[in-house]
């Protein structure tokens, strides 16, 4: 028989960790749905408001805050003794800042270190953290939510904003997948489990509290669909980045 998907989302209480919640639980019901969240009162009522809108997934709540250490350690020992392993990491939680004076290197400098702190080096710390778990799992996956400002090429070569503070922080967290998927592809055997596949998804501008730009941005469950082809799908190659455009998936040039 074969066990049902464990999937665990972060920061998914509202905007577009909910919107992946939805979507995915809607076209898979049998999966197993863990929401982080920092707010554990808004997490419940993001769950709760699923299953009032007919969705029959199960889902669980975890407290999490992904700057803090000692609360990565301590979900993930949570999976591993309630799970026993994990088979989908979506790496949702971020932030987004766009100071308006530029020209402060006190701004510049407080700014870039709290949105690499969050944006890449909690995003790896929650890898090796649920690295173990995953190695249990027939067909591991990791999704970070990268941004088209994370693609340098498009960012070069299209009519694109320029955001250095935030488009940094994403194009690091691209080069964080990359490395990590090279890792997993020089292994040559695991006495374990499969390899572990990295991707990076960029859902677009979203109609959520995260960017400036919200008020005419997609809805997020519309923004999702990329996350969700991804689980539903075993095609992809890892180490890769797509965005779902024009009804369907396109890989994003590093």
């Amino acid at each position: 028989m074969t066990t049902p998907k464990t999937i665990l989302i972060t920061g998914a209480n509202k905007g577009l960790g909910l919107g992946i919640a939805q979507v995915a639980a809607t076209r898979d019901p049998s999966a197993h749905y863990i929401l982080t969240s920092r707010n554990v009162e808004g997490g419940e009522k993001a769950i709760q408001d699923m299953k009032n809108s007919g969705i029959e997934a199960s889902f669980e709540l975890l407290q999490l805050d992904i700057t803090n250490d000692a609360e990565i350690l301590k979900a993930a020992e949570y999976v591993k003794t309630k799970h026993g392993k994990l088979d989908v990491l979506i790496n949702n939680a971020g932030i987004a800042k766009f100071p308006e004076n530029m020209s402060s290197p006190s701004t510049i400098r407080t700014d870039l270190a709290e949105l690499l702190s969050v944006n890449v080096t909690s995003v790896y710390c929650m890898c090796e953290a649920f690295r173990p778990l995953l190695d249990r799992s027939s067909q591991p996956k990791v999704i970070n939510i990268t941004s088209g400002l994370g693609s340098i090429a498009n960012t070069l070569n299209t009519k694109m904003a320029s955001l250095p503070l935030y488009g940094v922080s994403k194009v690091a967290l691209n080069g964080l997948t990359a490395h990590l998927q090279a890792g997993e592809n020089a292994k040559k055997d695991k006495a374990e489990g499969s390899k572990i596949r990295f991707y990076t998804v960029a859902p677009g501008v979203l109609n959520t509290t995260l960017v400036f730009l919200h008020n005419k941005g997609k809805d997020p469950a519309v923004g999702a669909e990329v996350v969700v082809q991804l689980l539903m799908s075993d095609e992809y190659l890892g180490g890769t980045q797509w965005e779902f455009k024009d009804d369907k998936m396109q890989e994003i040039p590093w």
